[in-house]
């Protein structure tokens, strides 16, 4: 990856590029309504506003400090169409195999919305990640400034609408017989898990009819095998693997997470990051919970749509672990 030469290098007297992009660069994934607002790298690509859903710049992760006037500044240009995603990403900024060929310095992605099985956003202090499984085993995945997280909500909100344009699979009905079956107890999360009832809270305003389905709390685990002389079990008592809590919730047509940015997670201080993981109910194909293989007192949610596998960890016994059990068991309705 090389980008345009700096400004010293420019050849004397040669005009100077435009500074707008470069005035406006920032951390902030910004929403792009006219092709005036198109990022340079861009403008060859075609953009019908008339009828885009949502259309997001993704800046490249530098520091603004860094950043020249004659530099590609966004790493990602993303159009949610009417039957589509678009994704143009510049070259060398964490493309697939599935992308086409450069065409002017960036590559493109499109990947109609019945494609797209799973949606899980996590921010971990400033590093966010997206990523968009879809149904032959790939997945679209960018990386994104913490700061952006609320624009990346707006983008998964979108994805969440575009993407329910069927019915439950029997799978999917099944998780919501389950759900529908089932009364949780009141949201009452411990002082180190209140955000995730929070986060649980602002879904819930944008969309009423979001349902609380399960929830659970941070618990620790301890590995099933102690390892030589104990060695493991000696390790996780220094620093001890935790279970995050999760709130699990869902509506006619979508099976929401709200966790944290992985399942488990050492050492003994509080965990700040936040995920989300949404999964259309009419995309599993096929849903198994087991023990889960490493810690002891946690279980292994595996939904499987196309070629993908979406993996969850849930402690055994809890809410969660119910309903998806119950989903999964061959006398479900």
């Amino acid at each position: 990856m090389s980008d345009a030469p700096g400004p010293a290098s420019r050849t004397l007297g040669a005009p100077a590029p435009s500074t707008r992009e470069y005035d406006r660069f920032g951390p902030w994934i910004d929403e792009v309504r006219s092709h005036d607002d198109v990022p340079r790298l861009y403008r060859g690509h075609p953009i019908d506003f008339g009828s885009a859903r949502l259309v997001l710049k993704v800046p490249r992760n530098i520091a603004r400090r860094d950043a020249t006037a004659d530099m590609d500044l966004y790493d990602h240009l993303l159009v949610v169409e009417h039957t589509r995603l678009v994704v143009l990403s510049r070259s060398g900024a964490g493309r697939s195999a599935q992308d086409t060929a450069d065409a002017g310095g960036y590559a493109t992605r499109s990947v109609a919305f019945d494609q797209i099985v799973a949606v899980r956003s996590t921010v971990d202090l400033l590093d966010g990640r997206l990523t968009v499984h879809l149904a032959d085993g790939t997945a679209l995945a960018m990386r994104y400034n913490g700061s952006a997280r609320e624009s990346v909500e707006r983008l998964v909100d979108r994805l969440r609408v575009a993407t329910a344009v069927e019915g439950p699979s029997p799978t999917g009905w099944a998780v919501l017989a389950a759900a529908r079956a089932g009364s949780p107890a009141p949201l009452v999360l411990a002082r180190h898990d209140v955000a995730l009832a929070s986060d649980y809270r602002e879904a819930s305003r944008r969309r009423p009819d979001l349902r609380l389905w399960a929830w659970h709390g941070r618990e620790r685990t301890v590995p099933l095998r102690a390892g030589v002389l104990g060695a493991r079990r000696l390790s996780h008592a220094l620093s001890p693997m935790t279970l995050q809590g999760a709130v699990v919730a869902g509506d006619a047509d979508t099976l929401e997470i709200f966790g944290r940015h992985d399942w488990f997670v050492r050492g003994g201080r509080p965990v700040q990051s936040a995920s989300r993981l949404m999964v259309p109910l009419r995309a599993p194909e096929q849903l198994e919970v087991s023990p889960h293989p490493v810690y002891g007192g946690a279980a292994v949610v595996r939904i499987t749509a196309g070629a993908s596998t979406i993996e969850i960890a849930v402690p055994a016994g809890s809410s969660a672990h119910r309903l998806f059990a119950a989903a999964a068991s061959p006398e479900r309705p």
